[in-house]
């Protein structure tokens, strides 16, 4: 069927019409199936209803295709026709007259597959594929009918009993139907409710799936701690067991006799190889001798605060080569030095120092005999040590060599006294604490 186009645009779609005031309509299309240029004519009587369906009618309208400009055709009725004559009057067709021409084009496309209008040979080959459809047809429905004839003979020596029975079967198959159709919906109900548990148990397989990888995260996170505890402890264990090795070897170092070595030489006492006396036949500078005394003053001072001895009148002052020793208010100088008769009253104070420091070193000893298993191997008499003066004025060099000897010696002997006793103490501490 063909689509109207708005009255505005009818007289562009349809072609170009002409008309006269006592003919019938005549215009010019092109055929809808070959495109070839026609010319139509509505030759159908005034009276004629366009809206009804005029099967048969429509094949009585002049279909001709033009041999010249269809501008030079005009329409005419004579001898119960239309003509299209070139001198004919023209006149613009009514808006009435274009829509009855567009329903009998509407209507014709209607009776068939084909839009209108066409021309006469594509008309006759639509004519003929409806005829073949038809013949289709009409062979389909012959042989639907030997069919329904080839049953009902079938059917014709069938009892009445075997027609009951066959209703009967058929009624019970229809039950069963039913009953089938019954249990398809209980098991399309049961394949759902599978369907909703298999996704509750991949939803729970998916949580299950993330806490078993959060679980081995953790797994790994406590191996990696645990690692590094093992680590740490193994570190830690290992720096207890060298802080131990270095606790006992220091234990059992005696520092004071490291710092402070004191050895014979020959004749002389030495102290960190520093020589404490004079030979005639070995003179010994005083600068070495002042540097003993510094180191012997330096020493006893550490024995004194070591052992904590409490000290009434004298005070030690070590300051190297001009160390002195405080008796009361008076400061006693540690160092000599030679010339003339300046030098004589600085052995005079050099002596009185010397025997300051003996008294000093007799205190100590005194604080340490507490332990009976304590005694000096040479004994401290006022400014005598071993029974030997440590005074310079008035004592041979050879005796005053020795005597300041004799008191190096009890110094070394304090060391190792204070040494032992502190190791008995810290082996005594460690057994009770086990």
């Amino acid at each position: 069927a063909m689509d109207a186009p708005a009255p505005g645009e009818r007289l562009q779609t349809l072609g170009s019409f002409v008309a006269s005031a006592t003919t019938g309509t005549c215009w010019s299309d092109r055929c809808q199936r070959c495109g070839m240029q026609l010319r139509i004519v509505d030759d159908l009587p005034p009276s004629t209803d366009v809206t009804q369906s005029f099967r048969g009618a429509i094949n009585e309208s002049f279909v001709v295709v033009p041999h010249s400009d269809p501008d030079e055709f005009v329409v005419g009725r004579a001898a119960g026709r239309s003509e299209c004559q070139p001198d004919g009057a023209l006149r613009c067709p009514s808006l009435g007259e274009v829509t009855r021409v567009e329903m009998i084009m509407a209507l014709a496309s209607g009776q068939t597959d084909q839009d209108h209008p066409v021309c006469g040979d594509c008309l006759k080959a639509v004519v003929a594929e409806v005829q073949r459809q038809v013949d289709e047809a009409q062979a389909e429905h012959r042989i639907y009918q030997d069919a329904f004839a080839r049953l009902e003979e079938q059917m014709r020596p069938l009892q009445q009993d075997d027609a009951e029975s066959v209703e009967a079967e058929i009624a019970q198959m229809e039950d069963e139907e039913r009953r089938l159709l019954e249990q398809l919906r209980e098991l399309d109900r049961e394949e759902a409710e599978i369907h909703e548990e298999l996704e509750r148990h991949r939803r729970l397989e998916e949580a299950m799936q993330r806490e078993e990888a959060e679980l081995w995260i953790g797994l790994a996170d406590q191996q990696l701690a645990l690692c590094e505890g093992e680590e740490e402890r193994a570190t830690t264990a290992s720096a207890i067991r060298y802080a131990t090795a270095e606790l006992n070897r220091l234990q059992r170092t005696n520092v004071l006799n490291d710092m402070f070595h004191i050895a014979p030489s020959g004749q002389f006492g030495t102290i960190n190889k520093f020589r404490m006396g004079k030979l005639l036949d070995d003179p010994v500078p005083w600068e070495e001798i002042n540097a003993a005394w510094g180191q012997a003053c330096l020493l006893l001072d550490a024995l004194v605060r070591k052992c904590g001895v409490p000290m009434g009148q004298y005070k030690l002052l070590p300051r190297g080569s001009f160390s002195a020793i405080q008796v009361g208010g008076e400061v006693l100088q540690l160092n000599c030095h030679d010339g003339g008769l300046k030098s004589f009253f600085n052995n005079r104070h050099f002596d009185l120092a010397m025997t300051a420091f003996l008294g000093c070193l007799k205190e100590v000893a005194r604080f340490l005999q507490r332990d009976p298993s304590m005694s000096l191997p040479f004994k401290i008499e006022n400014d005598k040590v071993g029974g030997f003066s440590v005074r310079v004025l008035f004592n041979p060099p050879e005796r005053w060599t020795k005597a300041l000897k004799f008191m190096l010696a009890d110094l070394k002997w304090v060391i190792a006294f204070v040494e032992s006793r502190e190791h008995r103490d810290r082996t005594h501490a460690a057994a009770s604490a086990r």
